[in-house]
């Protein structure tokens, strides 16, 4: 099979390279998902065996599939999918090995876990007492801090006999283990815990990791740059020095993930260290404009090459005296760019859908969103996909009674639900004593549709469909938001239903809680987004706003400095190239703070002396 696209010198040496460990050191813009892509497509050309394509997003996983789609059985051929979803098919599949009799509830919402630290700080004696005296800030920072010690842990790869060896405070020791009861006791995981236990299955069971190496022919890594240890570790683990195979394509000027405890010396150095790969750097440009790099390399001067590019685009700073003054500029030059039609250096008509306005933080849109609504401008946010957030009361109360229906052990969700209904709350493990406790209504006439709902989920399309029509609510604005509830669920559901043949309740809760049947639609008008939600996106034009010392970088950052102050120009960097063509950056002098008044701004520091 030869590729359909045509592909530089460099991007054939890789798509085309034998069976061995390949490291792809591609800077933006350099056709990174075009070569792996490519790669696939070759490789399967190969073999009769499976291809890994791992992607740090359901998002880009996407984007391979349909690139691949022409292939016959290209589902079949290929597992695309995050890491999170890789272990969640091991886990399902082979789990039982590890003392897993059915695969667990994914409790994947930060809420969850916070909460069910706050139980596990109550179980511990030796915080109690002193949490109780805490105040609410102190309270809500202690409770951060001990979920990011339990994700270190697990990311870590900590053994349970060496977690002294890593924290002063013993007691922290115990409100993990605490922590990982609890979720024992509800049949639950989080998401670190689904690559902890693929990891634990692949080392403790040597047999599974052999069966998975004889089933693929090769791993490919989009984005490796964003690896953290404990998803390279599993990767080490799978190949156990026998498995050579590997491709790593990733950018290290682009790891925006350092909260996840992500680095890009898992692909720099200890990948090259471990597997010994031919090193590849692909310098090519066939995104940005000569304007555009050359503003990105004053942020880091070695992350572009600027040999290649062929348009000329545009990059402009701005400065305005305040919030509103700088959404006006934003609005006033989207109308003028619409009204213009066309450009040389855009391919087609400009559109609302070739614009997009990031800022470093949500709230910094706050004065354009009003502008954009006066102005008649179509606009939507990019939001990060995942389980639905319900907005109404009613469908919230769905969510609950769903999750106790399907894991009766879930006492955090089941006293949640008493939360919501005007009952007290029962000791007990079924959904029908609690619809029993009840008056009639709503509340009652929904738990008693989950209770019917089959584990298959072959009437849940038309138990919803009913209840629709079944709505008695009175107050306009509550009745829509249940309505755009249900309609949001269902499409869940549908993208579900269309990507397995065996289905089932439980296995659709945890694909929506990994962000596998987010609807990946497309949206019109103008993009407003923030930068870590933009990544691995571009467009022909870009705003980006808010670009003031302490908005962008965070004013937390700069407090710590370090490695929090390098993230923040990495981000930047990230900013900059999602522009094809052309790039504008505006900053307020002044802007308003909370309490009300105006305080003085200057410029970001990373763009500072541009102009000199």
């Amino acid at each position: 099979m030869t590729t359909r696209i045509k592909l530089s010198e460099k991007q054939e040496e890789i798509v085309f390279a034998e069976n061995v460990p390949i490291y792809v050191k591609a800077s933006a813009g350099s056709g990174k998902t075009r070569v792996l892509t490519e790669r696939v497509r070759y490789l399967l050309s190969k073999t009769n065996k499976k291809v890994l394509a791992l992607t740090f997003t359901n998002k880009a996983g996407e984007e391979i599939k349909e690139r691949l789609s022409d292939i016959s059985e290209i589902e079949k051929r290929v597992f695309v999918g995050t890491f999170h979803g890789f272990c969640q098919s091991m886990l399902e599949n082979h789990g039982n090995l590890i003392g897993l009799a059915k695969m667990p509830h994914i409790f994947e919402d930060e809420t969850d876990r916070l909460k069910l630290v706050e139980q596990a700080i109550k179980q511990t004696p030796s915080y109690a007492a002193k949490y109780k005296r805490y105040d609410k800030k102190d309270l809500t920072n202690f409770r951060y801090h001990v979920l990011n010690f339990i994700s270190k842990v697990k990311r870590k790869l900590i053994a349970d006999s060496e977690l002294e060896q890593h924290t002063d405070d013993e007691n922290i020791v115990l409100l993990y283990q605490n922590y990982q009861d609890i979720l024992r006791s509800q049949n639950a995981i989080d998401f670190d815990d689904l690559l902890l236990l693929a990891y634990s299955l692949l080392v403790n069971y040597p047999k599974t990791a052999a069966l998975y190496r004889r089933s693929f022919f090769a791993i490919c890594i989009d984005e490796a740059q964003d690896l953290n240890n404990a998803q390279y570790q599993l990767l080490v683990a799978l190949a156990n020095d026998e498995f050579t195979n590997i491709m790593m394509v990733g950018d290290p000027n682009q790891a925006i993930f350092h909260f996840n405890g992500s680095s890009p010396d898992y692909m720099d150095k200890h990948f090259i260290h471990d597997f010994n790969p031919v090193i590849v750097e692909l310098n090519e440009n066939y995104r940005s404009s000569k304007t555009v790099l050359s503003a990105a390399k004053k942020i880091i001067p070695d992350a572009e090459d600027i040999a290649g590019t062929v348009k000329e685009g545009l990059f402009e700073i701005h400065c305005l005296e305040d919030e509103n003054a700088e959404a006006r500029w934003v609005v006033n030059k989207i109308k003028e760019l619409i009204d213009s039609k066309t450009h040389d250096d855009i391919e087609g008509s400009i559109t609302y859908e070739k614009i997009a306005v990031l800022a470093r933080n949500k709230y910094v849109f706050n004065k354009l969103e009003s502008l954009l609504d006066e102005n008649g401008l179509p606009f939507y946010y990019k939001m990060t996909p995942g389980s639905i957030q319900f907005e109404s009361d009613l469908m919230k109360t769905f969510d609950l009674a769903l999750r106790f229906k399907l894991n009766p052990q879930d006492t955090l969700h089941r006293n949640r639900l008493f939360k919501l209904l005007p009952i007290a709350p029962v000791e007990t493990t079924e959904l029908e004593v609690v619809a029993s406790e009840l008056n009639k209504g709503m509340g009652r006439h929904l738990l008693e549709i989950v209770i019917r709902l089959n584990e298959d989920g072959s009437n849940f399309k038309r138990e919803l469909e009913s209840f629709k029509d079944d709505i008695t609510i009175q107050d306009d604005n509550e009745r829509r938001m249940v309505l755009n509830d249900i309609e949001e669920l269902l499409k869940h559901w549908l993208n579900y239903a269309k990507k397995t043949d065996n289905k089932s309740l439980p296995q659709f809760r945890n694909a929506m809680a990994l962000g596998q049947t987010h609807p990946l639609a497309q949206h019109n008008g103008i993009t407003l987004s923030t930068v870590h939600t933009m990544k691995g996106q571009e467009f022909d034009i870009v705003f980006l706003m808010g670009m003031d010392d302490e908005t962008f970088p965070d004013y937390r950052a700069i407090r710590s400095g370090g490695i929090e102050l390098t993230q923040e120009k990495n981000n930047l960097y990230v900013a900059f190239t999602r522009a094809k063509r052309f790039l504008y950056v505006t900053w307020p002098q002044k802007r308003l703070m909370p309490w009300g008044d105006y305080k003085n701004r200057k410029i970001s520091r990373f763009i500072g002396d541009f102009e000199k």
